[in-house]
């Protein structure tokens, strides 16, 4: 999900206007979130929901600005149509960056977890080359205070909650999630495009 946002970022990167626009645009910005939006679309349901966002108003109005957003996207993401009304296979396979199930069963949509455990984990260490020793030395302080945490969980003592503006966004998208089935679904693409950000 984050790479797939970023990616989207760095293609309106590349060029100016589009950059300028969903930075001063507040419309377009709404209309480009709802592509990676799509990632909190059931899987074999991602391409149709696709199809009925680039066939949507804004996007058929406003055809010669975003389709190279929309080609990028296909090509990498969704995969292109062929002659035979099929599509070929995507860089990205839509399974790979699917979050759907994830947001519904409350699971990380993010490895930032494991990131931050290894840059802690390497303060620990202190060293770029440790000795064996010293990694040893470290496994031994890290269990340590994973034995500590766990105690303290088993006291009854809540973990660390993530920053309020986090968990209240995956809340909203949680509900919106909850919904697919009684939303339109342009309607669940915008909510959904509400409550995502790309990296600016």
């Amino acid at each position: 999900m984050f790479h797939l946002s970023q990616c989207i970022w760095k293609r309106l990167r590349q060029t100016d206007d589009l950059q300028s626009k969903y930075t001063t645009d507040c419309q377009f910005a709404l209309e480009v979130r709802q592509l990676p939006a799509l990632a909190f679309v059931p899987v074999d349901q991602v391409v149709s929901a696709f199809e009925q966002l680039q066939d949507s108003k804004y996007y058929t109005d406003n055809e010669p600005e975003m389709r190279d957003l929309l080609t990028y996207f296909e090509d990498n993401w969704i995969g292109r149509p062929n002659r035979r009304g099929q599509r070929t296979d995507a860089i990205f396979p839509v399974p790979l960056w699917n979050v759907y199930t994830a947001a519904h069963q409350d699971l990380p949509k993010t490895n930032n977890a494991v990131e931050g455990w290894h840059r802690s984990f390497s303060q620990i260490i202190g060293s770029y080359h440790p000795s064996i020793w010293k990694f040893i030395e470290a496994l031994k302080k890290e269990q340590s205070l994973n034995e500590f945490k766990l105690e303290q969980y088993v006291a009854g003592e809540n973990p660390p909650l993530g920053r309020k503006r986090y968990r209240d966004s995956a809340q909203r998208i949680k509900a919106i999630v909850e919904d697919f089935n009684n939303r339109p679904m342009l309607e669940y693409l915008r909510g959904i495009a509400h409550n995502l950000n790309l990296q600016v």
